[in-house]
């Protein structure tokens, strides 16, 4: 039996054109699998932020930074557990306070630091996030001026 070379040469070339392609196919789900599992794990965590309502109900800027923030939690994503609450003040994180026990539904805690970069003065702008039990770290919920 004799075989036609250029038929063999056509079938390898075939054959070669074929595996480049799954492997190229390989390669770029595996770039798109990490970025929407990635992505995913993001939406999951910001998830579990939707419905927090906290209220910054008061602010007292005291003398040498000291200063009082009054903080109530409004209803909404009532099963969630708030840790801790960011504050910041003219947009840089000023402190996260810790919470213990963590803030309930419909609670008001006030909440105590020392300004020691940005001492807390009437007219700054004032702002509250939540930081959940799993470190999440939600948006800002609210704001006032000093």
């Amino acid at each position: 039996m004799k075989f036609n070379k250029k038929a063999q040469s056509e079938i390898i070339t075939t054959v070669l054109i074929i595996l480049l392609v799954l492997a190229a196919i390989i390669i770029v789900w595996q770039v798109i699998q990490g970025t929407v599992k990635t992505g995913t794990d993001q939406v999951t965590k910001q998830s579990s932020c939707m419905g927090i309502n906290l209220d910054i109900a008061g602010v007292v800027p005291g003398n040498g930074g000291y200063s009082n923030i009054t903080v109530t939690r409004k209803p909404g994503a009532d099963d969630t557990v708030i840790k801790n609450v960011s504050i910041l003040v003219g947009g840089a994180v000023m402190v996260t306070t810790a919470l213990d026990p963590s803030l309930g539904v419909l609670q008001t805690k006030i909440l105590n630091f020392t300004g020691n970069t940005t001492p807390l003065v009437s007219g700054n702008k004032i702002e509250v996030g939540a930081v959940l039990s799993d470190g999440t770290k939600c948006d800002v919920v609210d704001s006032m001026i000093a």
